[in-house]
């Protein structure tokens, strides 16, 4: 194997986009050249989304990062003037009969003529595609089958969020998708998934999951400005369907209900977009004097804004046995606090937090556990102000350079 080998790395979404999916490719992009493998970014241009964050460094890598147009809404509502998605107003399609397997297909053509350029040039020894969208691994494959070179497919999610029959509506596209996810099955070098739930659906492929940016995360130590007059239940990243807030909101109402008196002592801290549905909770369970909502902040941020909680809550919702596996959960891992997980309780969230010194895992319906986990950090908080810390050995576990570090030990296999 060659001193240095070059590497295609095709992810739609890409910094300064916001948002989970972002933080995957750029950890490959920044890290994996500590490894002897320079990274060749292709991504789109500037598109209609509904966060940036211009806290991710691009400027002074040596690797180019190369931005192709595009035919998908998203672009083309960009070039008619829109720039910032509010999740409320203007919905863009998704999956229809037009836009299969996905809204971003009138990228393919644009990343294909870049990316044969790209392999032309940088004499690419390997290729990683990034889903979603599925439409990347689309490019992966057809560039497999023009030269030749080992073919990496990423699966962030399971098709999206969900799997293929619970993403289309129409038998006629569950089928198609199913086909072109044999395709990528057959197609692929090797299938790279972020959690075991969908190493199972896809039926084969090797498990290296996420992590947090270690620089980020040094701010849950920045001086831990916290309340004294306040307990604070913490919450990083989207709030929706997925990771839903209900659970919490039942047990701190009860809490309450309970003792009163807790009403001016317990808040929660939110930080990142959350759905209108879960705002309207709010009222339903009496808390409105009672939950702060931040909106989406730049991770580093986030971080210092929680880093006075006193403990934090994560919760995965369960659709017939598929579990996500949210990122956030590798910033929490690395906080020192006690974390509450609302998970189901044989997915790899739960597997983690059980794992961690500090987790406690509950089921869903089980609201008189949780309240019973929260007023005992409630009770104890002092003490555990004092305890929490973790060392450079688990901070690396969980982080984005170990995730790295995984993806290049993957890599020397595939091109010795």
């Amino acid at each position: 194997m060659p001193d240095k080998n070059n590497i295609l790395l095709i992810s739609y979404y890409f910094p300064p986009l916001a948002l989970g999916g972002v933080k995957r490719p750029y950890a490959l992009y920044k890290y994996l050249p500590e490894y002897s493998y320079d990274v060749t970014v292709l991504t789109v241009k500037n598109i209609f989304y509904p966060e940036y964050d211009y806290s991710r460094r691009l400027s002074g890598f040596e690797n180019p990062i190369i931005r192709t147009g595009s035919f998908d809404p998203a672009r083309l509502m960009y070039l008619l003037g829109f720039r910032r998605q509010k999740r409320s107003t203007i919905k863009l399609p998704a999956q229809t009969s037009l836009f299969f397997p996905d809204s971003k297909k009138g990228w393919i053509w644009f990343a294909l003529r870049a990316a044969k350029k790209v392999i032309e040039d940088y004499n690419i020894s390997a290729i990683i595609t990034s889903s979603p969208p599925p439409s990347a691994h689309i490019i992966g494959m057809k560039l497999k089958d023009t030269f030749n070179i080992p073919w990496i497919a990423d699966f962030r999610d399971f098709w999206f969020s969900l799997p293929i029959e619970k993403v289309y509506s129409s038998p006629d596209q569950i089928l198609k998708a199913e086909a072109l996810k044999k395709s990528f099955f057959d197609k692929a070098d090797e299938l790279v998934c972020v959690n075991n739930g969908i190493r199972n659906y896809l039926g084969r492929g090797e498990v290296i999951m996420n992590g947090a940016e270690i620089d980020d995360t040094k701010s849950w130590r920045s001086d831990r400005k916290r309340d004294d007059a306040k307990f604070i239940v913490g919450i990083l990243g989207t709030i929706n369907y997925l990771c839903p807030i209900e659970p919490l909101f039942k047990a701190i109402n009860l809490l309450i209900r309970e003792n009163s008196s807790l009403k001016d002592n317990i808040s929660i801290l939110h930080v990142g977009n959350i759905d209108r549905e879960s705002i309207n909770l709010i009222d339903k369970y009496d808390l409105h004097d009672n939950v702060s909502l931040h909106g989406y902040l730049p991770a580093k941020t986030a971080i210092e804004v929680l880093s006075g909680s006193d403990m934090l809550y994560l919760s995965v919702n369960e659709f017939d046995n598929y579990h996500i596996l949210p990122g956030r959960i590798f910033d929490y891992l690395v906080s020192g606090l006690p974390i509450l997980g609302v998970v189901p309780e044989d997915s790899d969230a739960a597997a983690l937090l059980n794992e961690y010194k500090y987790g406690k895992v509950v089921q869903h319906g089980a609201i008189e556990k949780m309240s019973q986990y929260i007023i005992n950090i409630y009770e104890n908080r002092n003490n555990i102000r004092q305890r929490t810390e973790t060392g450079d050995e688990i901070n690396y576990k969980y982080s984005t350079e170990a995730m790295a570090e995984k993806y290049a030990r993957l890599l020397d296999r595939i091109l010795s």
